[in-house]
């Protein structure tokens, strides 16, 4: 009895399901509300206005090897595909069996609407992942941006440290433009432009460690509320 216990309890602990995705199978334009799915996670790509026309583009699959691929401020040093989240839009994941997963990293660049690289500050934008779970409860972290070096913006790894034990069943990615001074906002220029690339991703085992919101950033204080494109979700829109 007690060996058939021991095994049932291993069953119902089943490890961690680590995925990368890379977003080598996508192509061209995305419009709103179009999704894409990789390695059993689902993706969703909404403008950030309620009101927005179902046409309106919110990013692209770009190639990186091309360097006719895309028309702004995009990285340089990544010649494989990646997405690129223009427009304010937001980026919504999902796993497809819709059980909790937790994100562990990915590689991420501010996009610029201008290929001057000149008037960038030194951090241009921020990118937030906020993510959701099924009681309503909510926490994020955001990650900065780095300014275009002489060359232009470049991918930076980012490691999500304590926010990757945090398990969720949909996390949203959205984008903040930062000024000189240092004041980030997002949704409200249509400059909150980020690329990202190799999302770390895992399902099932995790540490149960239900944490209030955590900010990577030291000292950004919650500001505002705007709303989602999709499904009424509130996401904290100011730094």
């Amino acid at each position: 009895m007690l060996c058939s216990a021991t095994l049932g309890a291993a069953v119902l602990a089943a490890p961690a399901q680590a995925a990368t995705i890379g977003f080598e199978n996508g192509y061209g334009a995305v419009a709103h509300g179009e999704t894409y799915q990789e390695s059993g996670f689902s993706m969703r790509f909404d403008a950030n206005n309620l009101q927005a026309d179902s046409n309106t583009g919110v990013g692209a699959f770009v190639d990186g090897s091309d360097p006719w691929a895309c028309d702004m401020a995009c990285p340089v040093n990544n010649s494989s595909m990646y997405y690129g989240a223009f427009n304010d839009s937001v980026v919504w994941i999902t796993a497809e069996d819709r059980n909790p997963f937790r994100m562990l990293g990915l590689d991420a660049s501010f996009i610029g609407h201008t290929t001057e690289l000149g008037g960038y500050p030194a951090v241009s934008g921020l990118l937030r992942a906020q993510g959701f779970r099924a009681d309503g409860t909510w926490s994020f972290i955001d990650l900065a941006l780095d300014g275009p070096s002489s060359a232009g913006f470049e991918f930076g790894g980012y490691d999500f440290g304590a926010f990757s034990q945090l398990e969720f069943t949909e996390v949203a990615l959205f984008g903040f433009v930062c000024d000189d001074a240092g004041d980030c906002s997002a949704f409200n220029s249509n400059k909150g432009q980020f690329a990202i690339d190799n999302l770390n991703l895992a399902s099932g085992a995790t540490a149960d460690v239900p944490e209030p919101a955590t900010a990577l950033l030291v000292g950004l204080g919650l500001a505002g509320l705007a709303a989602s494109a999709r499904r009424r979700r509130t996401l904290s829109s100011h730094a």
